[in-house]
């Protein structure tokens, strides 16, 4: 705080002594290139046997958004000494204020001496010191100090929080704060003490220490604190290391390693713990070693190449959850090189899962590896549209006596956009080929043999819509009938020469509804004739207000043949009805409704409806509903239903309440996480308390109830009201 009030001073008062000495009183520039110096007061004084020139009476220095008072200043000039006496003030650049009853500054202006200092800073801190000294311009030493980032005011002395010592000693060269005797004060009482005290100054971004602590309480794995220690190595690397005890599930020991490259970053982090393992089937595994490990890294290999990596590996199922180190339902691990070249993107990789939810799962392939390249012509480049190129191969590979499958695809299309004027009608044209190869060990949709198929066909399509836009003064109404027809050739696919690995999930929705394959995937293509057709319309406000909709539904020509498995909405010649709605007001509310209607009984099969909402600022709350009927050979046999519900009310402009639940209403019906917390922040002081109900499965790690305080201070470690977010589950 002294370095900038001294620095600021020292200009001033040197600018007043050359003043004098050649008997001025005007702006003058301090300097080539600096911004010019403003100087007024009241009488100048020039004492020619006491070597001294005072300044009385309103002494002001301004340099561009710095100013300078006091109400009297003296430079001595055998001693190259400055004084400022009396209600002496600064405005620094950043907003900050300093006020002093005396300053002295020699040798340069690199020794002062400040009394009585009181410093308003930028971000609303607050630092007074008795006396402070400043020697060499690196070292300042203060007494009897305080800091506090609270308000203070006349009737209230004693802020939130306030931290005093007899001594800090501000070293700048070594970038070091130092405190002799630190007390800790909540509300003018004492609470902490210390004999001594470091942390680094403001200007340093990172340094070697330890971490804040962290403590709290679950029945999972009952009170814990967690402390660490950060490994500044280089201005390109660090590392962190941390201990966990807990009174019931051990020790977790982790740590991160980060490091950055010229031409690309690393990020490893590992943890582990020895303690009892609950098996899904109820059996405890006593004293097992249990870990993880986490690692990705991306790095430029060129102009036009890249090659990453995203590694996650856990020993069990229920490990990362509970120790509350990861939620993740599925460990993807990914080793890729890809390239970019304007239009163009290849991409090679290899890729594996860990499935750490409950319950007997397929087994995953690995994919080794896999291969895909695309191309895409510019606009208007082929017969007034674009060409496209994708080709692909891939291995999938299963443990012994499992099938595995090697195909490649390719495929090669075009497309066309028109607009024909003057009727506003909107055409897009597209046509395309695609061919499959085949090669299946284990083929279990052929009785375990070895299978070798190939298969091709094309297809086309034209999508139309008449947009119509109706002006009101301050809104739009937008209607947009859509029709498309799409034909594709007759394609194989039979399971026993063309297994399903990735185009078993298919459902209808407002997105595929008018898409050349509703599959996702390559394992499965859609084919013959149909038409699909909608209605859009929509109310859009200048303010930003709005309303929208949407509707459709399409009709297959040609038999299913079992193509489309049941619940997917396309199992029929007339598809399901599905439709979109949306709302917004602003802050104030916005929603998304998603439905599928059955095309017979017009019964629901899917819901989604995702909505957020606040209430005169004070009450904020967001919901999500999901409903979906089960898809034949997709592993879910029953209708997933689960409903959300979240919001945070502000009892006052300090206090408020957060709170969250998860109801799941499928087979298992009941209750499946609720949260509630209580929070409290200022402009320096946070606290939280917060409390989460998991009723999952023990096995699972997420079973149980979690009790945790947190406190802020503003600039003294975490400063944030934290946030419960409920996040839906598909289930154990």
């Amino acid at each position: 705080m002294l370095s900038g009030f001294q620095k600021s001073a020292a200009f001033g008062l040197f600018l007043l002594a050359l003043c004098c000495v050649h008997g001025t009183i005007a702006a003058a520039p301090l300097g080539a290139g600096d911004a010019p110096v403003h100087f007024q007061a009241v009488r100048l004084l020039h004492d020619d046997d006491a070597q001294t020139v005072t300044a009385l009476g309103d002494v002001e220095f301004i340099q561009g958004a710095k100013i300078l008072r006091a109400e009297k200043m003296v430079y001595h000039l055998d001693t190259d000494v400055v004084q400022a006496i009396g209600n002496v003030s600064l405005l620094d650049e950043d907003g900050s204020v300093y006020f002093s009853e005396y300053v002295e500054l020699a040798k340069d202006m690199r020794d002062g001496f400040i009394q009585g200092l009181l410093s308003h800073l930028a971000d609303g801190s607050r630092f007074t010191a008795a006396e402070a000294r400043r020697t060499d311009g690196t070292r300042t030493e203060m007494h009897e100090a305080s800091y506090t980032a609270c308000h203070v005011c006349e009737t209230n002395p004693n802020p939130i929080w306030q931290f005093k010592a007899d001594k800090v000693v501000h070293d700048e060269k070594n970038k070091n704060i130092e405190y002799k005797n630190a007390r800790l004060e909540v509300f003018g009482v004492p609470l902490a003490w210390s004999p001594v005290f470091s942390h680094a100054d403001p200007s340093v971004k990172r340094r070697s220490g330890f971490l804040r602590p962290r403590f709290g309480w679950s029945d999972s794995i009952g009170t814990f604190a967690e402390g660490g220690y950060y490994f500044d190595i280089a201005k390109n690397k660090d590392a962190t290391l941390s201990v966990r005890p807990t009174t019931r599930k051990g020790v977790l020991t982790q740590g991160q390693w980060r490091q950055r490259f010229e031409n690309g970053r690393l990020e490893v982090n590992g943890s582990f713990a020895q303690s009892d393992r609950v098996e899904e089937d109820g059996r405890i595994e006593d004293d097992r070693v249990r870990a993880h490990l986490s690692a990705n890294g991306l790095f430029d290999l060129n102009e036009k190449w890249r090659a990453g990596f995203d590694l996650n590996r856990a020993s069990d199922k229920g490990y990362l959850r509970l120790y509350d180190i990861d939620r993740s339902n599925i460990l993807h691990n990914d080793i890729y090189a890809e390239r970019f070249s304007g239009r163009d993107y290849s991409r090679i990789s290899v890729q594996n899962v860990q499935d750490v939810r409950l319950g007997v799962r397929p087994v995953q392939p690995d994919i080794l590896p896999i291969a895909e390249h695309h191309m895409l012509g510019e606009p208007q480049s082929l017969l007034g549209g674009r060409w496209s190129l994708d080709v692909m191969g891939a291995h999938l590979q299963r443990p012994a006596s499992g099938q595995d499958t090697q195909r490649a695809n390719g495929s090669i299309g075009w497309q066309r956009r028109d607009v024909h004027a003057p009727t506003g009608l909107v055409a897009t044209t597209a046509a395309g080929a695609a061919g499959d190869l085949y090669a299946v060990q284990n083929n279990a949709a052929a009785s375990g043999t070895n299978t070798e198929s190939a298969r091709g066909h094309g297809f086309a399509s034209v999508t139309a819509s008449y947009p119509l836009v109706k002006p009101l003064e301050r809104a739009e109404l937008m209607a947009e009938p859509l029709v498309g027809i799409g034909a594709s050739t007759r394609v194989n696919n039979t399971p026993a020469d063309f297994p399903d690995e990735d185009s078993i999930d298919v459902r209808i929705d407002a997105n595929n509804l008018f898409a050349n394959n509703r599959f996702p995937g390559y394992d499965r293509h859609e084919d013959g004739v149909r038409v699909s057709y909608g209605m859009k319309g929509g109310y859009y406000a200048h303010d930003g207000r709005y309303a929208r909709a949407f509707v459709g539904q399409s009709y297959r020509f040609n038999d299913n043949d079992g193509l489309f498995p049941q619940g997917s909405g396309l199992e029929r010649h007339a598809s399901d009805f599905v439709g979109q709605f949306g709302i917004g007001n602003g802050d104030w509310i916005s929603a998304d409704y998603r439905i599928q209607l059955d095309s017979e009984t017009l019964a629901a099969h899917r819901h989604e409806l995702q909505a957020q909402g606040k209430i005169d600022d004070k009450l904020k709350l967001d919901t999500r509903f999901i409903y979906l009927d089960a898809i034949a050979g997709t592993g879910f046999i029953e209708p997933r239903e689960q409903w959300q519900l979240g919001g945070t009310y502000a009892f006052t402009e300090n206090w408020s309440m957060t709170s969250g639940t998860l109801m799941d209403f499928g087979a298992e019906p009941g209750l499946r996480r609720a949260s509630l917390m209580l929070s409290y922040a200022d402009e320096c002081f946070s606290f939280s308390a917060q409390g989460v109900r998991n009723l999952i499965s023990d096995a699972s790690g997420e079973s149980g109830t979690l009790v945790l305080l947190r406190v802020g201070l503003k600039n003294i470690g975490e400063f944030q009201t934290p946030e419960i977010t409920v996040k839906s589950e598909e289930g154990p």
